[in-house]
Parts: C-alpha cells; sequence; structure tokens
C-alpha cells in the first residue's frame, strides 16, 4: 500500500480528490485498507511526497507517439507464424517482462505469472505436446460415438470442420511440421490460479496485447496462441513440465520471435460492429 511522508506533502489535496476509494486521509496523513492500489495518488503528486510500496518514483517524460503514428504501428501488426532462425536475448525478452508493470490490471490485483520457454527443445516439446492433446480433443468430439450427443448438446458445432482440423493436425504432425509454435524462439504464458471471483485472464488479455505492440517497437513479431491456452488449464498435466504451478491456468499464450516476412500493405478488415447508448 502507498504511503504519505509528512514532511513532503503540501496538502495541496491532488491525491484526495483523485482516490477512486476515498481511501486518503490527509489530515493524519494516513491511506486506509479501502485502498485498491491503482498508484494514481503517487502518479499525481507534484512533490513525490506520496510513495508505493515497491519501487522508487521516477517523473514522467512526454511521450511523443502521435494518433497518426499509433494508427501506423497497430494497422502493421499481423499474427507471425514465420521466423528467423535467431534467438530472441534474454535481455529483450525481460525488457518485454519488465514493461508489463506498467500495464493496466482489470480489478488492480495484478495476479498474473509468467513463464517464458525458449529453448529450442522446451518449445518443441511444448508444440507436440499441445499437438497431441488437441489430436486427442478432435478425434474424441468427432468420433461416431462422440459426436452425436455433442452435436445434441452444441448444434451448432461444425463437425466437418472438427474432423478436418483432425485430419490437417495429423497431417501436419507426420511432416513434423511446427504447427503450434510456428518454429518461434520464445513463448511467453501468462498464467494465475484459478479463481472463480479473479480477472486473470482480462488482465493477462490486456497484458499480452500491450506486450505484442511493444515487441513491435523493437522489431520482433508475435502471434497469440489460443491452442496453447486451451490444453494448459486448470490440473493441465502441462503444467508442470513448463514450470507453471499445477493450481495455476495459461489464461493467454504470446508466440514471440523476428520475422522472415516483411509487409508492405495494410490489410482491410471489417470495423466491429458499434452502438451508442
Amino acid at each position: 500500500m502507498p504511503f504519505i511522508i509528512p514532511d513532503k506533502c503540501t496538502r495541496c489535496l491532488k491525491c484526495v480528490k483523485d482516490c477512486p476509494a476515498n481511501a486518503i486521509d490527509i489530515e493524519t496523513y494516513e491511506i486506509a485498507d479501502t485502498c485498491i492500489q491503482c498508484g494514481h495518488c503517487v502518479a499525481v503528486c507534484s512533490d513525490m511526497a506520496v510513495r508505493p510500496d515497491f519501487g522508487d518514483v521516477f517523473l514522467l517524460q512526454p511521450h511523443q507517439v502521435t494518433p497518426k503514428e499509433f494508427r501506423n504501428l497497430s494497422s502493421g501488426i499481423r499474427s507471425c507464424r514465420s521466423y528467423l532462425p535467431k534467438d530472441v536475448p534474454d535481455a529483450v525478452l525481460l525488457q518485454l517482462t519488465d514493461n508489463m508493470r506498467h500495464y493496466p490490471s482489470a480489478n488492480n490485483a495484478r495476479p498474473l505469472n509468467i513463464t517464458i520457454v525458449r529453448s529450442k527443445e522446451k518449445v518443441k516439446l511444448l508444440n507436440d505436446l499441445t499437438e497431441e492433446k488437441l489430436i486427442k480433443l478432435f478425434s474424441l468430439v468427432s468420433s461416431p460415438w462422440v459426436s452425436p450427443f455433442y452435436k445434441l448438446a452444441m448444434p451448432s458445432t461444425n463437425m466437418k470442420k472438427i474432423r478436418g482440423f483432425r485430419d490437417s493436425f495429423i497431417a501436419r504432425r507426420e511432416a513434423n511440421q511446427s504447427q503450434i509454435c510456428h518454429n518461434a524462439p520464445a513463448v511467453i504464458l501468462f498464467h494465475g490460479e484459478v479463481s472463480k471471483t479473479g480477472m486473470a485472464e482480462a488482465d493477462a488479455n490486456i497484458w499480452a496485447a500491450n506486450t505484442s505492440m511493444y515487441a513491435n517497437t523493437l522489431g520482433l513479431s508475435t502471434c497469440f496462441n489460443g491452442f496453447i491456452v486451451k490444453v494448459m488449464g486448470k490440473k493441465s498435466k502441462l503444467n508442470l513440465r513448463f514450470n507453471v504451478p499445477s493450481n495455476h491456468k495459461v489464461y493467454a499464450a504470446l508466440l514471440v520471435g523476428y520475422p522472415k516476412v516483411k509487409y508492405r500493405n495494410e490489410t482491410s478488415r471489417q470495423s466491429p460492429s458499434v452502438m451508442l447508448v
């Protein structure tokens, strides 16, 4: 929890007015337990009299990113499935993870842990085990014994598509293709404890999206991988193979590496359906 240094405080009340939890008593210089640890009081204090419970306070520098530049960056980001055979230095991977402390959290709890799979052997193992799990799942769901009941429970299920996935995965496995990890030099796993009330999944998607954008500024490309997320759920046997605690679930997975292909055109996409109410 943040704390106030009385000798530095000028009682300007900026922190009091900006606190969403009304947790600050400037008369006693105390911050109540109702504090949600959003950090606004630390960020708004002109005299740096409010200190964080972890780390130091630094003066923000004016950013130079214009709306046009940000649009150009985001429109040029594509899911990368073709990587150069070049390792991402540990220093760069740690630069990506260090910046995560600045990303928003759905409820300020910040419950996530990060595991980076970066050795060729481990990345291949993650690819092969995920592949195996998915083939078993597709085979089970599309089997003559299970598919009628599955269709009954979920009428919109496209069994032809599922069988196509199964056959495609089997064919690519036999050809020894890296169809899950796409030979990426690193895979970032965003994981946390399984909770009915927590918001780790939202946090993981927020952090992964921001990490993807930051990675592109460093000359890297990324790819969100839902297949890995699908098989590394609660109590998954895969978790311990990659140092993910057994009571954790992987909520997001991001392939990271240097792209083999450079894209020159912005691809048109349909805008989301929007309703102003």
